[in-house]
């Protein structure tokens, strides 16, 4: 696998799986005794038209989208997770049969191929 490969995967296993989740979720709580909150949301949600609902959905997709990309801004070192100026690196290795760098520092940014 490679860095684009690993974004393209991203795309489907991680940021339209959080969306899609959170959107089941608001229209049906999981669980024998869902939160208050999560109750009240889901209320929210299901008085909402279709209009609306598409609305909030493209929304929850921006958010999880903006997730991702700010964590791999993280990967590439260009958005900073530790304070002071002796600040570490962060290496992501895909590992099949042999180790490969995701994030190397001279291959193309992981948050551009997103």
């Amino acid at each position: 696998m490679d860095a684009k490969q690993f974004v393209d995967l991203l795309k489907i296993s991680v940021r339209d799986a959080a969306a899609s989740e959170e959107l089941d979720v608001l229209r049906s709580p999981p669980g024998r005794r869902p939160s208050s909150d999560l109750i009240e949301r889901s209320r929210w949600y299901n008085s909402l038209d279709g209009d609306q609902k598409k609305l909030l959905a493209s929304i929850v997709g921006d958010v999880a989208d903006r997730a991702v990309f700010g964590f791999l801004c993280v990967l590439d070192g260009i958005r900073t997770i530790e304070d002071g100026t002796d600040k570490g690196r962060l290496e992501l290795r895909y590992v099949k049969d042999r180790s490969h760098v995701l994030n190397s520092p001279d291959g193309e940014f992981l948050h551009d191929l997103w």
